[in-house]
């Protein structure tokens, strides 16, 4: 909206001066609000700036109200200051609510009345006016005096003095000359409470142990009181009831489980209580008075079976969005336990409560999917348990879905308001405009409803109004008015674009809030290139949303806002940086108290931005300062050391920047022991105890069960249980008690983590005395010595005796017709035997035992028992023992002549073969046992290839006879027993080393070992893959072997067994892994050389290695072997060998040095030895060569006789020529004999031959070096008896060379 002004001022005319009304509105001191709701920056900018300025057309500054007051006073007539406000329909900020207002009338002279307002307010220009209606009147509040008053500005209904003609339907209208918006209507209630009809005291009896109900007459109320039973002393003191046994059902009836003697109205009766909570008040009434009938068993033995005393209707009806309770109440003794279920879906836990210990499952804020069928299981242990199914239907009070939105439009635009509602039933839905049904309003051609839509097209300035949806069923209503506003106003953004910094992969929004009508057009653009589509959104306000940031999203982007009368722009800038990441939270614990806890929480964060990292317990910040049991360690993660149930909680790690955060959350659950019960009290009857206790707290770990523990007077210092698994549910228990004996109760809780500290002990509860009421256990007639009677039993304790003077009865006679009983009676309590001498041998005798006190005798008769008069030792051996035939090695098959029964003087229980070696001795004899009526066995425990012994004797229950004749027998060679101390360790990837010891029972002359394997998977052997070591180890003395070609990383279960001539003794197995395929190292192998047989002369080396295991890294699944001649650098490697340890390198030339070492593989590495050398000979060995004949050997040792004679000659001719002073080339006398690879200067008879490339494989560390030469090396290499003359020439060359492979002898060297 905008107005051209033509101004004359001081002689100047202004041309064409446009002034927004709106802006030099906002301009002087006052701001307007959008219809976002939020006012502009700029706005806010200009309320913190007193003195800023306004300009026209380049003239001198003025102040904003200077400039105003001079506009006013030319155009007085045609400007006033409503021009700056935006004219809108009504719309309600405040309203009552949907369902009841309650309001309390004084009642009483003490009671005054209780104020209250109905809430009316709305916002709109021209300011709103109000009216109401009561029960579809218009209502005058006016004419109530000053009882009910209206706020100034609003239409807030202030009561204050409320009466009973209040009480009505209301509803508010806000209207100015736009619209009239309707607020919700809203019911008034008077808050009563009445009072009991009867209050007299009534007496009822009930029944020990059964379930037992006494009903409420509970009075009437608005709202509705709560009911609930309470204790009511003679001074009119009351006092909760709160027992597991007792509950009070949502009809106000009191139910008891099951009735206890603590039940009965002693001091106190039973009374109903009504409460208001609106009016804060309690009534009383029903008193009762209850009896108890105590039944005629124990309480120990009065068990009732489940009984429904209270259940939830099956089908029931729930509200959604409110709270939903189901009762399950069932009687019976012991207490019956109670658990819920669902039958057609997931319990929703996270919104269930569990009340009146368990008979209650509360659901907190129903939903829909809470719909179904829910299961009540009460048992107790006796007869039939309870099963009670209740099905539950969710209904809903109509709610919105889609909600209309108050709209501002241009001319000429078309526009719709939508309303969409749901709710069971289902809602109607109708609208209203201007406080009326859309049916009585005017018709509008260009106004269509089209279901839940009103359409507008082609506005008009007149179709501005208020608009309501209604949405209704039986369950109430929901109700919002809105309206709609046809403007004309230029594009304007009211909030632009602010520089904005956000985290990769998060969605980003720039703000362009805007305001004109017709509405404008808002476009972004980044790099003159307009934004639509794919990641990026302009939303409904302006805003520019930017789905999943990338760093290509950085930049400056512009918000242009236009429609037909103006268009306006503004820019902002995006800056994305890396997202802050926690790449390792912590994790949830569990722990007892007492254990240390660690969480860890590693993050990382924009490389720009500094990051911190902060721990929380239960959302607050930990200050390590005044905390000192958290430790925040160096690498920022939380330690506790010492954990306590204070502990306890959700820890969260918070890391942050200036521009972002994320948090990981972790729970610690701290358990202990219960905290110990309290014991509150313990009722004393005659022949039980009830104990009654209150759990304290499980610490959180559930209470699984209660411990109940006694001690009497005779044992003070123990505590004895009476009970170990008392349910958790409980709270009593009753234990009996026995006469005569002084008792005192405790109390133990235990949970998972273990028990909690006893209970305080109660008062003694004292029996008086009775006869006893068992006899003596375990009597019994054995063991006695030959010719006597030995009767033994199992003392009573003192809390048997029942009374003083406690004794036994001791009873016996022979079992017969002839003998009566004789009786001896033992004083002494503690006595656990009587003996009577001078009895038969062997006889049956009838006894008995009884327990006797001052009462009297024990009121249940002693068990006879039946028992023997003391056995004596057999006379007879059995004679005629025999070895009838060998069967095997380790079995041979005897026979003997019984015995007579007369020499057994005893029960006779059988014959003991007992048979021995020398290697055992006669007292380590292994017995064998037959039955007495057998006379030949079979005995198989005889030691292979050894001289074994056998003896017979005969045995009664007491005694063993006299040995019959020793039999000898040697046995066969038999098969080995098990090899000793069988150990299998990797040696790589496919190789294992197995060492043993020899059998400690050979059965035979060892030959050697059988191997045997087969791979395991899990706990299961492939049998299908067992294969032998071949050859098998053929000498008893070889105790070590290499399995090879085995799979890496596989568990192989190894077999090894002696062997004799009969075969494979007992296998002995270890299961054990190779390696996998991993190495990062190889243990050198050591290795020793040693000489030979040799043949044809030619030197042998035999190459003895061992596995390294004492060094780090593997030892190698095998080996080969690589040599070279002294002074060579090319190796010679050998093959690779698997199941050995040693390899024979043949064909050497004698008289040489060699250097050695032995290469370990595994898998695809290698590593060689250290080198070591040894110089070549032939030792001692057989030379093929042809028979020589006796001319032969002649001219061998004329051969060696000239020889001898050439070499004096030699020797002579060198001494002449040293003597003579001549000189000796020797560098000449050197190419002479082929040495070519020397330098031209230096002393060249010490140089080093040119190197050869190795061959073979490539080791992991360098090449053997010879060392250095010495003077003596040079003189071996020419012999050993070569010598330097006078001018330093060296002679050597005349005595032994090198031997040339070549030469077919030593000999040639010599010529």
């Amino acid at each position: 909206m905008s107005v051209v002004y033509n101004w004359e001022f001081v002689g100047s005319v202004i041309d064409s001066v446009e002034v927004s009304l709106l802006e030099m509105w906002r301009r002087n001191d006052h701001c307007w609000t959008s219809s976002h709701g939020s006012e502009s920056e700029s706005c806010e900018r200009r309320k913190k700036t007193k003195d800023s300025k306004f300009s026209i057309s380049g003239f001198s500054s003025f102040s904003s109200t200077s400039i105003l007051i001079i506009i006013l006073s030319l155009l007085s007539h045609q400007l006033s200051p409503t021009h700056g406000a935006v004219n809108s329909p009504p719309l309600i900020t405040k309203q009552p609510p949907t369902d009841t207002i309650f309001f309390q009338v004084a009642q009483r002279v003490d009671e005054n009345d209780k104020p209250f307002i109905i809430e009316c307010e709305a916002e709109g220009y021209p300011e709103s006016q109000y009216r109401w209606i009561k029960n579809g009147k218009d209502f005058k509040w006016q004419a109530y005096d000053d009882r009910i008053s209206q706020q100034p500005g609003r239409g807030t209904l202030v009561v204050t003095a409320p009466r009973d003609e209040d009480i009505g339907q209301y509803q508010c209208f806000a209207y100015n000359s736009f619209g009239t918006a309707t607020s919700n209507s809203v019911f008034l209630r008077k808050a009563e409470l009445s009072s009991f009809k009867d209050d007299t005291l009534e007496t009822l009896v009930a029944e020990e142990g059964k379930p037992f109900d006494i009903p409420c007459n509970a009075p009437d109320g608005w709202p509705k009181p709560r009911v609930d039973w309470m204790f009511q002393t003679p001074n009119g003191a009351i006092k909760n009831i709160n027992s597991s046994r007792i509950t009070v059902d949502p009809e106000g009836t009191l139910r008891f489980s099951n009735v206890t003697q603590s039940d009965m109205s002693t001091e106190f009766t039973y009374a109903c209580s009504a409460y208001s909570s609106f009016r804060n008040e309690y009534k009383l009434g029903n008193r009762i008075f209850l009896s108890v009938n105590p039944t005629s068993s124990s309480s120990v033995q009065n068990k009732v079976a489940p009984y429904q005393q209270y259940m939830t209707k099956k089908g029931t009806v729930a509200i959604r969005g409110q709270a939903l309770e189901l009762w399950c109440i069932v009687g019976g003794t012991p207490l019956p336990e109670i658990r819920w279920s669902r039958t057609n879906g997931r319990m929703p836990y996270e919104r269930v409560e569990y009340d009146n210990y368990g008979k209650t499952l509360r659901i907190l804020n129903v939903d829909t999917e809470d719909a179904g069928s829910y299961d009540c299981d009460a048992s107790n242990g006796v007869g039939v348990p309870v099963s009670y199914s209740i099905g539950v239907k969710i209904e809903a009070a109509p709610y919105f879905t889609v909600e209309p939105e108050v709209i501002n439009a241009a001319e000429d635009e078309s526009i719709e308001f939508r309303c969409e509602a749901k709710g069971e039933p289902s809602p109607i839905i109708k609208w209203i405009h201007n406080g009326k049904p859309i049916e009585e309003a005017p018709p509008n051609p260009r106004r269509s409803l089209e279901g839940p839509l009103i359409v507008f097209r082609n506005l008009l300035k007149s179709d501005t109004g208020n608009y309501g949806c209604n949405a209704s069923n039986s369950l109430g209503y929901v109700y919002k008015d809105v309206y709609i506003n046809v403007l004309a106003m230029p594009a304007e953004i009211t909030e632009g674009p602010k520089d904005a910094v956000v985290m990769e992969g998060k969605d980003a929004m720039m703000t362009c809030r805007v305001f004109g009508a017709p509405r404008p057009l808002v476009r972004w653009l980044k790099n003159e290139i307009e934004l639509t589509g794919g990641r990026y959104k302009v939303l409904g306000n302006g805003d520019l949303q930017i789905d999943t940031v990338s760093f290509s999203d950085a930049g400056a982007y512009n918000c242009f806002a236009s429609n037909k009368l103006g268009n306006a722009t503004s820019s902002g800038k995006l800056i994305v940086k890396t997202p802050t990441r926690i790449i390792d939270g912590p994790e949830n614990y569990q722990v007892t108290a007492g254990n240390p806890v660690k969480f860890g929480c590693t993050a990382v964060s924009d490389d720009t931005l500094p990051l911190q990292i902060e721990w929380l317990n239960d959302g607050a910040p930990i200050d390590f300062d005044s905390e000192p049991s958290y430790v925040k360690l160096r690498d920022n993660s939380l330690a506790i050391h010492k954990t306590t149930e204070l502990h306890n909680g959700l820890y969260t790690c918070l890391a942050k920047t200036e521009y972002d955060n994320i948090t990981a959350n972790a729970t610690l659950i701290v358990q202990e022991v219960p905290n110990q019960p309290r014991l509150l009290s313990v009722e004393c009857r005659p022949r039980d105890a009830a104990v009654r206790w209150k759990a304290m707290g499980d610490n959180r770990a559930p209470i699984l069960h209660y411990i109940i523990q006694f001690n009497t007077s005779f044992t003070p210092e123990s505590w004895e249980i009476a009970s170990k698994d008392v349910p958790a549910t409980e709270s009593s228990y009753t234990v009996s008690m026995k006469p005569w004996a002084n008792y005192t109760f405790r109390v133990i809780a235990k949970n998972s983590i273990g028990a909690s500290p006893a209970s305080d002990h109660s008062d003694v509860c004292t029996t008086s005395e009775d006869v006893p009421f068992t006899n003596p256990e375990n009597v019994k007639a054995d063991k006695a010595e030959p010719r006597s009677l030995r009767i033994t039993w199992t003392p009573m304790s003192e809390i048997d005796h029942n009374a003083p003077k406690f004794k036994y009865e001791v009873q016996w006679k022979e079992d017969d017709e002839h003998h009566a009983w004789r009786t001896e009676t033992i004083h002494d309590w503690k006595t656990n035997e009587f003996i009577i001498p001078n009895q038969p041998i062997y006889r049956p005798y009838l006894i008995k035992v009884r327990a006797i006190n001052e009462k009297g005798q024990s009121n249940v008769a002693p068990t006879i028992v039946r028992g023997y008069s003391g056995q004596d030792t057999p006379t007879q051996a059995p004679s005629n023992f025999t070895l009838v035939t060998k069967i095997s090695a380790k079995r041979v098959l005897v026979s003997w002549d019984p015995v007579s029964p007369e020499s057994l003087q005893g029960k006779f229980e059988g014959y003991k073969i007992e048979t021995w070696t020398d290697a055992d001795g006669e007292d380590v004899y292994r017995p064998t046992i037959v039955n007495y009526d057998v006379t030949k066995a079979v005995v198989d425990k005889l030691i292979p290839f050894s001289r074994n012994y056998f003896r017979v004797f005969a045995f009664n229950s007491d005694h063993q006879g006299p040995y019959s004749t020793i039999l000898d027998v040697i046995t066969d060679e038999g098969t080995p027993g098990p090899v000793e101390d069988l150990e299998v360790r990797p040696l790589g990837v496919s190789s294992l080393h197995l060492k043993w010891n020899k059998p400690e029972q050979p059965n035979g002359i060892l030959l050697g070992y059988q191997i045997k394997y087969a791979s395991v998977n899990g706990t299961e052997v492939k049998w299908n893959e067992l294969n032998e070591r071949l050859p098998n180890i053929s000498h008893p003395e070889i105790v070590t072997a290499k399995l090879a070609g085995l799979k890496a990383d596989t568990v192989y279960r190894v077999y090894v067994a002696a062997m004799t001539k009969e075969g494979a003794g007992e296998q002995s197995f270890v299961e054990e892994r190779t390696y996998a395929e991993n190495a990062t190292t190889i243990a050198k192998p050591d290795f020793q050389l040693d000489h030979d047989q040799t043949l044809n002369e030619l030197a042998s080396v035999r190459v003895s290695w061992k596995p390294n295991f004492e060094a780090s890294g593997r030892p190698g699944s095998h080996f080969f072997v690589q040599y070279r001649k002294y002074r060579q650098t090319k190796w010679i490697s050998t093959e690779e060998v698997y199941n050995e340890d040693s390899y024979v390198i043949r064909d050497l030339d004698p008289g040489l040095p060699y250097t050695f070492r032995v290469v370990a593989v595994d898998g695809i590495k290698s590593m060689p030895s250290d080198e070591q050398e040894i110089y070549t000979y032939a030792i001692d060995a057989p030379t093929i060569r042809a028979k020589a004949a006796s001319s032969t050997t002649g001219w061998f040792i004329g051969l060696i006789v000239a020889i001898a004679f050439l070499v004096l000659i030699l020797i002579l001719v060198c001494i002449i020529k040293r003597n003579r002073g001549g000189k000796y080339a020797v560098y000449e006398r050197e190419i002479a004999h082929g040495r070519l690879d020397y330098d031209e200067g230096g002393f060249r008879e010490y140089a080093q031959a040119p190197s050869e490339e190795p061959t073979g494989r490539t080791p992991m560390v360098s090449d053997f070096k010879p060392p250095h030469e010495s003077d003596s090396d040079s003189m071996v290499e020419y012999g050993e008896e070569g010598k330097f003359t006078e001018d330093g020439s060296f002679i050597g060359q005349y005595g032994v060379k090198k031997k040339d492979p070549n030469l077919p002898s030593p000999l040639a060297t010599f010529v």
